[in-house]
C-alpha cells in the first residue's frame, strides 16, 4: 500500500489540553502533527468534551502512537 504525502489520520480525540500535551510529546519526537475541533470548545466551552482531534500523516502514524505511549509512560498519564 502506498501512501499520498497529503494522506492524515486521527492518532487521538480527548480534551483540548491533553491533545496539546500529545501534539508537544509529537512536536519533540519530530512528527508533525495537526490539532482539529478547537473552534468547538472555543464556541461551546464544555458543550462538547473530548472533540478535539489530533492528526497526522499516515506515514508516521505508528511512530507517533508510540510518541504518545512513552510520553504516558514518563508523565504517568
Amino acid at each position: 500500500m502506498t501512501h499520498d504525502e497529503h494522506d492524515v489520520v486521527k492518532v487521538y480525540t480527548g480534551p483540548l489540553v491533553t491533545v496539546e500535551l500529545y501534539q508537544q510529546a509529537l512536536r519533540d519526537a519530530g512528527i508533525e502533527s495537526k490539532v482539529v475541533g478547537t473552534e468547538l470548545t472555543a464556541g461551546l466551552g464544555t458543550a462538547i468534551p473530548e472533540s478535539v482531534e489530533l492528526w497526522v500523516k499516515s506515514e508516521d502514524f505508528e511512530k507517533a502512537k508510540s510518541a504518545i505511549e512513552l510520553y504516558e509512560k514518563n508523565e504517568g498519564a
